[in-house]
């Protein structure tokens, strides 16, 4: 269930970084980055009407059945390369062939992110879109001074 709600959320979360709508950082990796917490937020800050947030599941529904196998499928082969990994004398040219496997299901579920922020993004109305925008704004605003204070005790620390 764990595996569902982080998919579910990074398909949200990508809905916010497709090209055009709040020009987000790209999603790369399931679960990679802590900002697709913030990101469902946002889309939860819009407001939607109920028959948004039902066609908004319906879609979610339908990526995550698309996507499960495919998760799935990479369990399977991180095993793999975790098992080839771990035996002696292993060598890079081994592992190339699984590594390129990982990258073309990875390539698949970033699709699988695009098409369903596109069919999320087309649910929400200019107000919502222009809402999204001044939220993601506001939340980048505060990571940048976030990263600064950080950097600043850095800094301080050398």
């Amino acid at each position: 269930m764990k595996l569902k709600h982080m998919a579910i959320a990074a398909l949200a979360a990508s809905m916010l970084s497709a090209p055009g709508v709040v020009a987000a950082q790209p999603v790369g990796h399931m679960g990679g980055g802590g900002h697709h917490f913030e990101l469902t937020e946002i889309l939860h800050g819009l407001n939607l009407t109920d028959a948004q947030k039902q066609q908004a599941h319906l879609a979610e529904q339908a990526a995550w059945a698309r996507a499960k196998p495919v998760l799935e499928q990479m369990h399977a082969l991180h095993e793999q390369i975790a098992t080839q990994f771990l035996t002696a004398g292993t060598t890079a040219a081994q592992l190339a062939p699984l590594v390129r496997q990982e990258e073309q299901l990875r390539s698949k579920l970033d699709s699988e992110h695009l098409t369903v922020a596109l069919q999320i993004r087309n649910l929400l109305t200019a107000d919502q879109l222009a809402k999204a925008a001044t939220l993601h704004a506001q939340l980048s605003a505060l990571h940048q001074q976030e990263r600064d204070v950080l950097q600043g005790a850095h800094d301080g620390a050398n």
